[in-house]
């Protein structure tokens, strides 16, 4: 990052893009810059998307939170007093015999990691369990994301241990979960309000399109609804949009960026109101289930809804189905519901509302899985700076939200306060 620059510019007001311009407004060093977000959208939050529905906020993208694991995130909800409530699901109800022996199975394979780095983690576990128990275990974990050649056996038990419905068969059993009662939005918003009050401007409904190469520097070209556009030239140009937007906007990504390479996995969430909280009569409040059919995870909230989650393949299956017609897709879900309860279809009641959401990338990831990987990444000028939940060992969750746009700014500060001579620590404002 070379130069003396004034002027900051930021593409993306997401949970990373608000952070990395909170941090730097809150900064001794950069007052009195102009620090300007841009936002495809006429919202702020990016992928941490609440709706309200049937009185319930209902979180569409990310939705829960570890107060063991994403500490920066558990530390924003205190500070910022919001309402929070247990996450409660991390009691499996146990409906495939595997799941019994998961935990010690998982345990005896961990040390063997080391030695299976470049197979995939449906190979690691074949070499062991042979190639039918092999896809049990994935069928028994939920996540069909872990029988992709790309997800090593690392980066599958990352993805066990640091999810609630699959940590009781690792060492973080008994992690504690929570979600925000007012959706996620609500510390998005909090922290707009914040930034807003520091100074920092946040342009809405401008879309990136374009990363422009010149001789001696890199521009964004933006364009607004009506078509008009603008070139973001001068100061710092940081760009929080995931791996995949990035390969759209370049088509050298990220061969033009870093060494390291990206895989991603769709998402669907489905949630489902009742008149009658039926569930309850099973014993299945507050649990979930994981099933071998294609709803995969399905969750029984207290007693207002039912929700089930799927990644991979069958995200993709779930959008399908909806596409063939809404009918269609409802009595599918009663039909696999269902399947997974042991229950017969008439048994299930009809849902009298619904809503769901699809992600074709849900989840981006570094598939080297590698602790050495930046917060963020650079052109060869230093003029754009590419910071992404995906480059962090949190990717996919807010926390790597949080760490890529905190550390991005942090970064830009030192390098100001060198070029500055002032000392190392700073006192904020406010």
């Amino acid at each position: 990052m070379s130069n003396i620059k004034h002027s900051v510019s930021i593409v993306g007001a997401g949970i990373s893009g608000i952070m990395c311009a909170l941090t730097l407004a809150r900064s001794q060093t950069c007052k009195g810059w102009s620090i300007n977000v841009y936002e495809q959208k006429s919202r702020v939050g990016g992928r941490a998307h609440t709706t309200f529905i049937n009185d319930q906020f209902l979180d569409l993208g990310a939705g829960r939170f570890c107060s063991q694991i994403h500490v920066n995130v558990y530390d924003l909800v205190k500070s910022l007093n919001l309402e929070y409530e247990t996450f409660p699901f991390t009691q499996l109800k146990t409906s495939q015999p595997i799941q019994k022996e998961l935990k010690q199975l998982l345990d005896n394979l961990k040390p063997l990691i080391a030695e299976h780095r470049n197979d995939s983690f449906s190979d690691f576990l074949s070499t062991y369990l042979g190639p039918s128990k092999a896809s049990d275990v994935i069928m028994a974990l939920g996540y069909d994301s872990l029988s992709l050649p790309i997800i090593s056996p690392s980066i599958a038990y990352d993805i066990i241990e640091k999810h609630p419905e699959t940590q009781g068969f690792s060492e973080n059993v008994g992690y504690q979960w929570f979600n925000l009662k007012e959706g996620f939005s609500a510390l998005t918003q909090a922290l707009y309000e914040q930034a807003l009050l520091l100074g920092v401007n946040f342009h809405f409904d401008q879309e990136l399109i374009a990363i422009e190469h010149s001789t001696d520097s890199h521009n964004l070209i933006l364009e607004d609804q009506l078509g008009q556009r603008q070139t973001l030239s001068d100061g710092y140009k940081i760009v929080t949009l995931p791996p995949s937007r990035m390969q759209q906007l370049d088509g050298e990504f990220p061969k033009r960026w870093t060494n390291y390479s990206y895989g991603s996995s769709p998402l669907f969430k489905g949630f489902f109101f009742y008149t009658d909280s039926w569930w309850q009569g099973l014993g299945l409040t507050d649990h979930v289930v994981i099933t071998r059919n294609p709803i995969r995870k399905l969750y029984f909230k207290d007693n207002k809804y039912v929700f089930f989650y799927t990644d991979g393949e069958n995200a993709l299956y779930w959008q399908d189905m909806y596409n063939q017609g809404e009918q269609h897709y409802l009595q599918a879900v009663r039909n696999f519901i269902a399947d997974a309860l042991h229950q017969s279809p008439e048994s299930i009641p009809v849902a009298h509302s619904h809503i769901h959401k699809f992600w074709t990338h849900g989840v981006e990831f570094s598939k080297e899985c590698c602790p050495e990987h930046p917060f963020y990444l650079t052109l060869g000028d230093d003029s754009v700076i590419s910071l992404s939940d995906a480059y962090t060992h949190h990717c996919g969750w807010m926390e790597g939200g949080v760490l890529a746009g905190r550390h991005t700014a942090e970064a830009i500060i030192s390098k100001q306060k060198a070029t500055n001579h002032e000392p190392e620590k700073e006192v904020a404002y406010t």
